[in-house]
Protein backbone atom coordinates (compact mmCIF):
# COMPACT_ATOMS: atom_id res chain seq x y z
CA UNK A 1 0.00 0.00 0.00
CA UNK A 2 0.93 3.56 -0.65
CA UNK A 3 -0.20 6.76 0.26
CA UNK A 4 -0.58 10.20 -1.98
CA UNK A 5 1.11 12.59 0.32
CA UNK A 6 0.22 15.10 -2.34
CA UNK A 7 -3.18 14.31 -2.94
CA UNK A 8 -5.07 16.38 -0.41
CA UNK A 9 -7.20 13.55 0.72
CA UNK A 10 -6.36 12.58 4.54
CA UNK A 11 -4.03 9.55 5.51
CA UNK A 12 -6.58 7.76 7.29
CA UNK A 13 -9.44 7.88 4.23
CA UNK A 14 -6.30 6.32 1.50
CA UNK A 15 -5.57 3.85 3.59
CA UNK A 16 -9.54 2.90 4.58
CA UNK A 17 -10.32 2.99 0.38
CA UNK A 18 -7.37 0.88 0.22
CA UNK A 19 -8.04 -1.67 2.92
CA UNK A 20 -11.66 -1.99 1.40
CA UNK A 21 -10.16 -2.42 -2.47
CA UNK A 22 -8.21 -5.06 -0.59
CA UNK A 23 -10.64 -6.86 1.01
CA UNK A 24 -13.46 -6.66 -1.67
CA UNK A 25 -10.87 -7.45 -4.60
CA UNK A 26 -9.64 -10.72 -2.19
CA UNK A 27 -6.69 -10.02 -1.25
CA UNK A 28 -7.46 -10.03 2.11
CA UNK A 29 -9.97 -12.78 2.76
CA UNK A 30 -12.26 -13.12 5.32
CA UNK A 31 -9.99 -14.51 8.67
CA UNK A 32 -7.22 -12.86 7.18
CA UNK A 33 -4.84 -10.79 10.00
CA UNK A 34 -4.20 -6.94 9.28
CA UNK A 35 -1.09 -5.68 10.03
CA UNK A 36 -0.83 -4.30 13.79
CA UNK A 37 -0.97 -0.11 14.11
CA UNK A 38 2.27 -0.03 14.80
CA UNK A 39 3.41 -2.28 12.11
CA UNK A 40 1.79 -0.55 9.49
CA UNK A 41 2.23 3.07 10.36
CA UNK A 42 5.91 2.02 10.16
CA UNK A 43 5.54 0.68 6.47
CA UNK A 44 3.42 3.46 5.23
CA UNK A 45 5.67 6.32 7.23
CA UNK A 46 2.55 8.00 8.89
CA UNK A 47 1.48 8.20 12.42
CA UNK A 48 -0.09 5.33 14.63
CA UNK A 49 -3.13 7.66 15.23
CA UNK A 50 -3.75 7.72 11.54
CA UNK A 51 -3.22 3.61 11.27
CA UNK A 52 -6.03 3.94 14.27
CA UNK A 53 -8.74 6.24 13.07
CA UNK A 54 -8.65 3.88 10.15
CA UNK A 55 -9.23 0.66 11.63
CA UNK A 56 -11.62 2.27 14.37
CA UNK A 57 -14.30 3.02 11.37
CA UNK A 58 -13.52 -0.03 9.70
CA UNK A 59 -14.24 -2.26 12.54
CA UNK A 60 -17.49 0.19 13.06
CA UNK A 61 -18.41 -0.72 9.92
CA UNK A 62 -18.09 -4.27 10.58
CA UNK A 63 -15.46 -4.48 8.01
CA UNK A 64 -12.97 -5.68 10.61
CA UNK A 65 -13.07 -6.96 13.95
CA UNK A 66 -10.40 -6.93 16.95
CA UNK A 67 -9.81 -9.47 19.19
CA UNK A 68 -7.60 -8.66 22.32
CA UNK A 69 -4.24 -10.45 22.35
CA UNK A 70 -4.77 -11.90 19.48
CA UNK A 71 -4.67 -9.11 16.85
CA UNK A 72 -7.30 -7.72 13.62
CA UNK A 73 -9.01 -9.79 11.48
CA UNK A 74 -10.92 -9.34 8.46
CA UNK A 75 -14.93 -10.44 8.83
CA UNK A 76 -15.87 -11.20 5.59
CA UNK A 77 -16.41 -9.47 1.95
CA UNK A 78 -20.29 -9.75 1.98
CA UNK A 79 -20.92 -6.52 4.32
CA UNK A 80 -17.96 -4.51 2.65
CA UNK A 81 -19.63 -5.82 -0.76
CA UNK A 82 -23.08 -4.81 0.27
CA UNK A 83 -22.13 -1.75 1.49
CA UNK A 84 -20.26 -0.90 -1.30
CA UNK A 85 -23.20 -1.79 -3.47
CA UNK A 86 -25.42 0.69 -1.50
CA UNK A 87 -23.20 3.51 -1.90
CA UNK A 88 -22.69 3.18 -5.63
CA UNK A 89 -26.79 2.72 -5.95
CA UNK A 90 -26.46 5.92 -4.34
CA UNK A 91 -23.99 7.62 -6.21
CA UNK A 92 -25.45 6.86 -9.83
CA UNK A 93 -29.16 8.14 -8.73
CA UNK A 94 -26.93 11.58 -7.55
CA UNK A 95 -25.22 11.65 -11.45
CA UNK A 96 -28.55 11.44 -12.89
CA UNK A 97 -29.93 13.97 -11.15
CA UNK A 98 -27.09 16.49 -11.90
CA UNK A 99 -27.40 15.44 -15.32
CA UNK A 100 -31.00 16.18 -15.00
CA UNK A 101 -30.47 19.36 -13.66
CA UNK A 102 -27.58 20.30 -16.01
CA UNK A 103 -29.61 19.52 -18.96
CA UNK A 104 -32.63 21.49 -17.52
CA UNK A 105 -29.91 24.87 -17.59
CA UNK A 106 -28.79 24.34 -13.61
CA UNK A 107 -25.19 24.69 -12.84
CA UNK A 108 -23.16 22.16 -10.72
CA UNK A 109 -23.40 24.79 -8.00
CA UNK A 110 -26.98 25.35 -8.30
CA UNK A 111 -27.53 21.17 -8.04
CA UNK A 112 -25.06 21.20 -4.75
CA UNK A 113 -27.09 24.04 -2.86
CA UNK A 114 -30.64 22.36 -4.13
CA UNK A 115 -29.30 18.96 -2.48
CA UNK A 116 -28.32 20.76 0.60
CA UNK A 117 -31.47 22.70 0.96
CA UNK A 118 -33.35 19.63 0.73
CA UNK A 119 -31.69 17.52 2.66
CA UNK A 120 -31.74 19.87 5.46
CA UNK A 121 -35.37 20.16 5.04
CA UNK A 122 -36.12 16.41 5.40
CA UNK A 123 -33.55 16.21 8.65
CA UNK A 124 -36.25 19.27 10.28
CA UNK A 125 -38.84 17.42 8.96
CA UNK A 126 -37.85 14.23 10.59
CA UNK A 127 -36.95 15.51 13.62
CA UNK A 128 -40.68 17.12 13.60
CA UNK A 129 -42.87 15.25 16.31
CA UNK A 130 -45.83 13.14 14.83
CA UNK A 131 -49.26 14.39 15.77
CA UNK A 132 -52.32 12.80 14.71
CA UNK A 133 -56.14 14.02 14.68
CA UNK A 134 -58.34 11.89 14.65
CA UNK A 135 -61.92 13.52 13.47
CA UNK A 136 -65.40 12.55 11.18
CA UNK A 137 -65.58 15.52 9.52
CA UNK A 138 -63.43 16.36 6.79
CA UNK A 139 -63.38 19.54 6.80
CA UNK A 140 -62.51 19.72 10.30
CA UNK A 141 -59.63 17.52 9.59
CA UNK A 142 -58.43 19.95 7.21
CA UNK A 143 -58.37 22.82 8.81
CA UNK A 144 -56.69 21.47 12.03
CA UNK A 145 -53.85 20.52 9.71
CA UNK A 146 -53.79 23.92 7.82
CA UNK A 147 -53.38 25.90 10.57
CA UNK A 148 -50.88 24.67 12.42
CA UNK A 149 -51.92 25.22 15.81
CA UNK A 150 -49.57 23.47 17.67
CA UNK A 151 -46.26 25.24 15.65
CA UNK A 152 -44.24 23.98 12.60
CA UNK A 153 -42.10 22.16 14.42
CA UNK A 154 -44.93 19.71 15.02
CA UNK A 155 -46.20 17.45 11.89
CA UNK A 156 -50.28 16.69 12.12
CA UNK A 157 -51.65 13.89 10.04
CA UNK A 158 -55.46 13.73 9.81
CA UNK A 159 -56.77 10.69 9.81
CA UNK A 160 -60.72 10.11 9.41
CA UNK A 161 -62.74 8.51 12.45
CA UNK A 162 -64.41 5.95 9.91
CA UNK A 163 -61.05 4.45 8.78
CA UNK A 164 -60.91 2.98 12.87
CA UNK A 165 -63.21 0.65 11.27
CA UNK A 166 -62.91 0.04 7.63
CA UNK A 167 -58.87 -0.09 7.80
CA UNK A 168 -59.01 -1.26 11.52
CA UNK A 169 -55.26 -3.37 11.37
CA UNK A 170 -53.73 -0.69 8.89
CA UNK A 171 -55.24 2.47 10.94
CA UNK A 172 -53.74 1.18 14.59
CA UNK A 173 -50.47 0.90 12.97
CA UNK A 174 -50.68 4.14 11.56
CA UNK A 175 -51.68 5.67 14.99
CA UNK A 176 -49.27 3.57 17.24
CA UNK A 177 -46.77 5.32 15.05
CA UNK A 178 -47.75 8.84 15.96
CA UNK A 179 -45.75 10.55 19.30
CA UNK A 180 -49.41 11.97 20.20
CA UNK A 181 -53.30 11.50 19.30
CA UNK A 182 -55.67 14.30 18.99
CA UNK A 183 -59.26 13.89 18.89
CA UNK A 184 -62.32 15.98 19.70
CA UNK A 185 -64.08 14.80 23.20
CA UNK A 186 -67.13 13.35 20.94
CA UNK A 187 -64.66 10.92 19.71
CA UNK A 188 -62.36 10.21 22.48
CA UNK A 189 -64.17 7.30 24.14
CA UNK A 190 -64.16 5.67 20.67
CA UNK A 191 -60.37 6.48 20.17
CA UNK A 192 -59.61 5.38 23.29
CA UNK A 193 -61.19 2.32 23.39
CA UNK A 194 -59.90 1.52 19.36
CA UNK A 195 -56.27 1.74 20.98
CA UNK A 196 -56.74 0.20 24.07
CA UNK A 197 -53.32 -1.23 24.89
CA UNK A 198 -51.04 1.06 23.14
CA UNK A 199 -48.89 3.49 24.47
CA UNK A 200 -49.48 6.53 22.78
CA UNK A 201 -50.96 9.32 24.27
CA UNK A 202 -55.07 10.49 23.37
CA UNK A 203 -55.82 13.76 23.91
CA UNK A 204 -59.03 15.28 23.88
CA UNK A 205 -60.51 18.73 23.01
CA UNK A 206 -63.16 21.11 22.42
CA UNK A 207 -63.72 22.61 19.37
CA UNK A 208 -65.43 25.91 19.45
CA UNK A 209 -66.64 28.59 15.84
CA UNK A 210 -64.73 31.81 16.48
CA UNK A 211 -67.62 34.93 18.31
CA UNK A 212 -67.71 36.84 15.73
CA UNK A 213 -69.14 33.99 13.47
CA UNK A 214 -72.08 33.42 16.11
CA UNK A 215 -72.68 37.32 16.22
CA UNK A 216 -73.71 37.18 12.59
CA UNK A 217 -75.58 34.17 12.90
CA UNK A 218 -77.26 35.69 15.66
CA UNK A 219 -77.59 38.50 14.18
CA UNK A 220 -79.52 37.63 11.10
CA UNK A 221 -83.59 37.03 10.95
CA UNK A 222 -85.27 34.04 13.26
CA UNK A 223 -87.97 34.03 10.55
CA UNK A 224 -85.95 33.52 7.58
CA UNK A 225 -84.41 29.42 7.37
CA UNK A 226 -80.85 29.04 6.52
CA UNK A 227 -78.99 27.25 4.09
CA UNK A 228 -75.77 25.46 5.65
CA UNK A 229 -73.63 24.23 2.37
CA UNK A 230 -71.12 21.39 4.23
CA UNK A 231 -69.81 18.15 3.35
CA UNK A 232 -72.02 15.83 5.81
CA UNK A 233 -74.85 15.68 7.79
CA UNK A 234 -72.81 14.90 10.90
CA UNK A 235 -70.92 18.57 10.53
CA UNK A 236 -74.54 20.04 10.41
CA UNK A 237 -75.46 18.55 13.24
CA UNK A 238 -72.88 20.01 14.62
CA UNK A 239 -73.18 23.44 14.02
CA UNK A 240 -77.13 22.61 15.08
CA UNK A 241 -75.74 22.22 18.43
CA UNK A 242 -73.18 24.57 18.71
CA UNK A 243 -75.98 27.47 17.91
CA UNK A 244 -78.35 25.91 20.56
CA UNK A 245 -75.92 25.73 23.44
CA UNK A 246 -75.57 29.43 22.62
CA UNK A 247 -79.56 30.18 22.49
CA UNK A 248 -79.45 30.42 18.40
CA UNK A 249 -82.61 29.18 17.32
CA UNK A 250 -82.22 29.46 13.79
CA UNK A 251 -83.85 26.73 11.38
CA UNK A 252 -81.04 25.50 9.54
CA UNK A 253 -81.25 23.46 5.70
CA UNK A 254 -78.64 21.29 5.73
CA UNK A 255 -77.50 21.50 1.71
CA UNK A 256 -75.24 18.79 0.34
CA UNK A 257 -75.36 18.67 -3.39
CA UNK A 258 -72.48 19.62 -5.30
CA UNK A 259 -73.21 19.53 -8.77
CA UNK A 260 -73.47 23.26 -9.11
CA UNK A 261 -76.58 23.73 -11.21
CA UNK A 262 -78.27 21.57 -7.93
CA UNK A 263 -76.33 23.65 -5.49
CA UNK A 264 -77.62 27.23 -7.32
CA UNK A 265 -81.22 26.12 -6.75
CA UNK A 266 -80.80 25.65 -3.66
CA UNK A 267 -79.51 28.72 -2.72
CA UNK A 268 -81.58 30.60 -4.93
CA UNK A 269 -82.92 34.14 -2.91
CA UNK A 270 -81.50 32.89 0.09
CA UNK A 271 -80.08 36.42 1.79
CA UNK A 272 -77.22 34.52 3.78
CA UNK A 273 -75.73 31.04 3.74
CA UNK A 274 -73.58 29.42 6.13
CA UNK A 275 -70.97 27.47 4.58
CA UNK A 276 -67.76 25.22 5.91
CA UNK A 277 -64.65 26.02 4.99
CA UNK A 278 -64.10 23.55 1.51
CA UNK A 279 -67.62 25.14 0.12
CA UNK A 280 -67.73 28.66 0.77
CA UNK A 281 -65.70 29.49 -2.63
CA UNK A 282 -68.51 27.63 -4.08
CA UNK A 283 -71.52 28.97 -2.29
CA UNK A 284 -70.23 32.52 -2.81
CA UNK A 285 -69.97 31.94 -6.73
CA UNK A 286 -73.38 30.13 -6.53
CA UNK A 287 -74.99 33.24 -4.57
CA UNK A 288 -73.27 35.56 -5.10
CA UNK A 289 -76.01 38.26 -3.95
CA UNK A 290 -76.00 36.25 -0.41
CA UNK A 291 -74.26 37.31 3.21
CA UNK A 292 -71.51 33.92 2.83
CA UNK A 293 -70.79 33.36 6.70
CA UNK A 294 -67.54 30.58 6.80
CA UNK A 295 -68.75 28.17 9.94
CA UNK A 296 -65.00 27.43 10.91
CA UNK A 297 -64.09 25.42 14.45
CA UNK A 298 -61.11 26.36 16.66
CA UNK A 299 -59.78 24.40 19.45
CA UNK A 300 -60.15 26.50 22.78
CA UNK A 301 -57.84 28.28 24.73
CA UNK A 302 -58.15 25.45 27.35
CA UNK A 303 -57.13 22.30 24.84
CA UNK A 304 -54.95 24.45 23.86
CA UNK A 305 -52.91 24.95 27.16
CA UNK A 306 -53.29 21.08 27.33
CA UNK A 307 -52.03 19.84 23.96
CA UNK A 308 -48.80 22.33 24.33
CA UNK A 309 -48.44 20.93 27.98
CA UNK A 310 -48.49 17.39 26.73
CA UNK A 311 -46.03 18.24 23.48
CA UNK A 312 -43.55 19.45 26.37
CA UNK A 313 -43.64 16.49 28.27
CA UNK A 314 -42.91 14.33 25.25
CA UNK A 315 -39.94 16.75 24.06
CA UNK A 316 -38.56 16.15 27.68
Amino acid sequence: MKLEKKSGIPYYIQLKEQILKNITSGQWPPGYKLPTERELAGELGVSRNTVGQAYQELEGEGVISSAQGRGTFVTGAGAVLQRESRKEKVLRIVDAAMEEAVSLGFSIDDFVSFVHVRGMEKKAALSRLKVAFVESNRDQLLEFEREAYLGPEVAIVPVRLEALTSEPGRTRERLGAMDMIVTTLYHLSAVKSFLSGQKTPVIGISLEPKLETMVRIARLPASEPLALVCESEGFADKVRSVLSQAGIYHELETVLARDEKDLAASLAGRSAVVACSSRKAQAAKLAPGAEIIEFRTYPDAGSLNLLRSALLELRK
